[in-house]
């Protein structure tokens, strides 16, 4: 008897450490999917879906980092033409609307290993790995522009393009450096305030 209640004893407790352990894991992959999905929302722009500045920047800074010599990408800053005249006349909810469509017609125009971001505003970078080649990145741009006007008028909506500054991206590059190379050509293709296209 004292033997049979010993081992119904053993076997409870047995019993309930496996339990401890299954709400342990469980506890734990609920922790995990958490933290991933903080991470997420600390790298993404709320109004886009893209990247944010900060995810954009370190993710270009690490794709720097593993190029060998002979690798290039380009950079493509980018600035709506006549933003401010849209939410004056339209109002911001409009705006944001217009924001959330370019950076629509910016994911669907780029590939998987692009990347893409949304900086603030109506301010947007793109990194185009693999190329050197600036009549890419311009036919990118005029990809977009295309895509954006077609689209807003499809919706209904005031249409926007998208002005842009490139400059090429070799291993050893610095990011802060590369943008503002890419900010000034955008500075001259902003000139014509019609999705006009510059590079370094």
């Amino acid at each position: 008897m004292v033997y049979g209640l010993s081992r119904v004893r053993k076997e409870w407790n047995t019993r309930e450490l496996q339990q401890a352990y299954v709400e342990l894991g469980q506890t734990q992959k609920r922790l995990e999917i958490a933290l991933k999905a903080a991470q997420k929302a600390a790298a993404i722009d709320d109004l886009t879906g893209t990247m944010n500045f900060k995810s954009f920047r370190q993710n270009v800074t690490e794709q720097i980092q593993n190029m060998q010599e002979t690798d290039a990408g380009i950079l493509i800053m980018l600035d709506g033409d006549h933003f401010k005249t849209i939410n004056d006349n339209y109002g911001h909810q409009v705006g944001d609307e217009v924001i959330k469509l370019a950076a629509q017609m910016i994911i669907g125009r780029i590939r998987t290993v692009d990347l893409a971001s949304r900086l603030h505003g109506d301010e947007f970078a793109i990194f185009i790995a693999n190329t050197q080649d600036y009549t890419v990145a311009q036919k990118i741009v005029g990809d977009i522009n295309a895509s954006l006007v077609s689209e807003s008028a499809r919706r209904h909506m005031p249409n926007i393009t998208l002005s842009a500054g490139a400059v090429i991206v070799r291993r050893g590059s610095n990011y802060t450096q590369l943008a503002k190379v890419a900010d000034a050509a955008l500075y001259e293709a902003k000139s014509s305030h019609d999705g006009g296209f510059a590079h370094a």
